[in-house]
């Protein structure tokens, strides 16, 4: 949260720290220890029952997503940028194209943080829009039109097939020509990875603790809302008895039996 409330359009969602970080300020029985990055010697030292990893996820740089299930041809050197070289201050130098195959808010909004460091910038998309997923979340046409009053060139039904530092190599998805642009840097916001180096270092050595769990975005990268709803849920389980069959309840229209 702190580091993506830092781009463009999204300070208001450090609330969603701020908010907890308050409510468990207030609690006697629990302890914070911020800055603290620990190894799994550490975690044993607490001597806790119960230990759950929520150590995040970080960004594919080598293109896999939705589109491509396979590394892009030259997205393994320096000119290849994630979100998470943005958001920790390493920025592209000379004509960007911004590869959006997530769909959601991160590519225009990284758009946007490009284009106010004074770079040209051009957003590739497989999708029919840019952040094509918003449609859901009726923000796909003011994002549309921030981007145009940027000067952002949008790119659409459009994959990458390769990129050697000077010029990217386009193929349309609806007519299958091959076509060129110059390009100096691409930042590519496709998959997610789960961080767990940390959890499967104590999977190993966890003597003394009765649960292990992963949540958030450690256990499967997804929405902000998807990584507070796994850890609350978790919270409120803690003590109950495990269900393995899905605790999703649903009512059925009358006369359906299954």
């Amino acid at each position: 949260m702190t580091r993506e409330a830092a781009l463009p359009g999204l300070r208001e969602w450090l609330r969603v720290r701020d908010w907890r970080v308050g409510q468990l300020s207030k609690l006697a029985n629990v302890h914070l220890y911020r800055d603290s990055l620990l190894d799994a010697a550490s975690i044993l030292e607490f001597g806790a029952r119960h230990v759950v990893i929520a150590t995040g996820a970080r960004w594919r740089r080598d293109g896999v997503g939705r589109e491509n299930g396979a590394p892009i041809v030259g997205f393994d050197g320096d000119a290849i940028f994630t979100p998470d070289d943005i958001m920790e201050g390493r920025l592209p130098a000379g004509p960007t194209v911004i590869f959006d195959d997530d769909h959601y808010y991160m590519g225009g909004v990284l758009a946007e943080r490009c284009v106010a460091a004074g770079l040209p910038v051009t957003l590739v998309t497989p999708a029919a829009i840019p952040s094509a997923w918003t449609v859901n979340t009726l923000e796909a046409v003011p994002i549309a039109r921030r981007l145009l009053q940027l000067g952002v060139e949008v790119v659409p039904y459009t994959n990458i097939q390769g990129f050697d530092g000077r010029r990217v190599l386009l193929v349309n998805e609806l007519t299958g020509v091959v076509s060129e642009r110059e390009a100096r840097a691409v930042v590519t916001v496709t998959a997610r990875l789960p961080v767990d180096g940390l959890y499967e270092a104590l999977g190993g050595a966890h003597t003394g603790i009765a649960s292990l769990t992963r949540v958030g975005d450690c256990y499967a990268p997804g929405t902000i809302q998807a990584a507070v709803y796994s850890g609350h849920k978790l919270a409120r389980e803690l003590d109950t008895t495990p269900v393995l069959a899905s605790s999703i309840r649903r009512e059925l229209p009358l006369g359906v039996t299954g």
